[in-house]
């Protein structure tokens, strides 16, 4: 699909593209057949021709477009994803695309991929995969901003931050973390049958110092909370004697103010001005993705090592912590279906 020769309304079109890089899809011929290269079946071979195990593991590939395809955004019709193999293969996949969900059934369909360089679907005329020209900036909209991923970035962004701003929208609310209520000791079983000894124990203590709603005090309690409330009246009676004096004072220094007022009035004349407020004008927020509503993300679809790549225009990390190719699969997504209302 050449989006060069798209419409203009491409650029209100919401899309998250992701570009799947350094995916390794290899064939390879055993006896009569070809079967897809990976390091589980055929580690003879890879011995043999001196590659290491993280040369063959299309098995990251099948993770990640189960991750992608899997997920509300896909269903939405608002994801497009592309494969890159490591010998510069460009793939398109359909978004209606059904990922097989066994290895072995995905590796079947690899094979015949890269023998046929399409697959076309059973019940209609559109091709699910299919071997494109490169470079892959030709299928993506003039000025799209493309963002490749890598743990080792210099700049490393939260997403829920990082997407509204390229975006230009306003910041995601933030939807507080739900606790235990107080009180409440989650533990084992045990604890829990103590705790609830414990509490009926406590009530039972509490109905026997309670008779007909009231509760029972003894007479030395009784005595002292006396004296307490005397003593309370009297505080109380001198506050109110000072409170009506300041009252007083109060309004003798106000009757005073205002007569000075009057006397200012009547001997100097004085001019109103009326103001207009003054309207500030929006403050334009930058525009980060050359005024589209979509955007780039390359994730290495590979288990070690960094992606070098020359079409990126940034890179970035959202992770303290390095992610599995399908964890960030995930999690794109998960940021990209709160934005847009995805449920």
């Amino acid at each position: 699909m050449n989006f060069n020769k798209a419409s203009t309304t491409l650029k209100d079109t919401k899309k998250l593209i992701i570009v799947l890089e350094h995916a390794t899809l290899d064939t390879v011929k055993v006896k009569e057949s070809f079967q897809l290269l990976n390091c589980d079946d055929h580690a003879d071979i890879l011995k043999k021709h001196g590659k290491e195990a993280s040369e063959a593991r299309p098995d990251i590939l099948h993770q990640c477009l189960l991750a992608l395809f899997d997920s509300p955004l896909n269903k939405a019709g608002l994801l497009q994803v592309f494969i890159k193999t490591t010998k510069n293969v460009l793939i398109e996949v359909h978004p209606q695309t059904r990922i097989p969900r066994t290895f072995n059934r995905f590796a079947g369909l690899m094979v015949q991929l890269l023998k046929k360089l399409s697959i076309r679907a059973t019940n209609g005329p559109d091709k699910l995969f299919k071997v494109i020209k490169n470079p892959i900036t030709d299928h993506l909209a003039p000025g799209t901003k493309i963002y490749a991923t890598s743990f080792s970035a210099p700049k490393c962004v939260d997403l829920f931050e990082f997407v509204p701003e390229i975006f230009g929208y306003d910041p995601l609310p933030v939807i507080p973390v739900s606790t235990t209520p107080t009180g409440v000791v989650l533990g084992s079983s045990t604890n829990n049958n103590n705790n609830n000894n414990n509490n009926n124990n406590v009530n039972s203590i509490q109905s026997l110092n309670s008779v007909g709603g009231a509760q029972v005090r003894s007479a030395g309690e009784s005595y002292y909370e006396g004296m307490e409330n005397e003593e309370e009246k009297e505080e109380e009676e001198t506050k109110e004697k000072e409170n009506k004096q300041n009252k007083n004072k109060r309004k003798q220094d106000e009757k005073s103010e205002s007569d000075k007022k009057k006397l200012k009035t009547s001997n100097t004349t004085t001019t109103t001005t009326t103001t207009t407020p003054v309207s500030k004008k929006p403050e334009k927020k930058p525009d980060h993705l050359n005024g589209l509503q979509q955007v780039c993300i390359v994730i290495g679809a590979m288990s070690t090592g960094a992606m070098k790549i020359d079409y990126k225009h940034e890179e970035i990390a959202f992770s303290n912590y390095p992610l599995s190719a399908a964890g960030a699969c995930f999690k794109i997504t998960t940021v990209f279906e709160r934005q847009w209302g995805i449920l």
